[in-house]
């Protein structure tokens, strides 16, 4: 009988041992899985990122596109001006050119009045700049 029970104590032995290793490389398996499917996770969102990135850098180039088409449909439709009916003479354009000095203004709402005109004037100045068709 007591080589019974040493039989019987090394075969829970072995049990124990083989419950230990098929544990073991279920941990290592599980983890190996949580590595791939994170990596897997983040390349999904990093593509996404670049998807998003790429669509907006061709919203822009269209429209950089458009504004160049508009400024020069502008500038040949302010060609088209036949030349017989300007008459300018040389003293109204001169005249015209010259501007009144600003004076300063202590009032606060008239400076940023002033400085709106000024942008707005740059803007303006801006509009009337041409491009090179693309």
């Amino acid at each position: 009988m007591h080589t019974n029970s040493h039989d019987d104590d090394t075969l829970k032995e072995i049990l124990m041992e083989d419950e230990k290793e098929v544990l073991n490389s279920q941990k290592k398996k599980g983890c190996l899985a949580r590595f791939l499917v994170l990596m897997i996770f983040f390349l999904v969102v990093f593509l996404g990122f670049i998807f998003v990135q790429q669509y907006l850098l061709d919203l822009e180039a269209e429209a950089i596109v458009r504004a160049a088409r508009t400024a020069t449909a502008m500038e040949k439709s302010l060609i088209v001006i036949p030349t017989g009916t300007i008459e300018v003479k040389q003293e109204e354009t001169s005249a015209i050119t010259q501007t009144p000095t600003p004076q300063p203004t202590q009032d606060p709402a008239l400076k940023r009045t002033e400085t709106i005109a000024v942008q707005l004037t740059d803007v303006a100045d801006f509009q009337l700049t041409t491009t090179v068709e693309p």
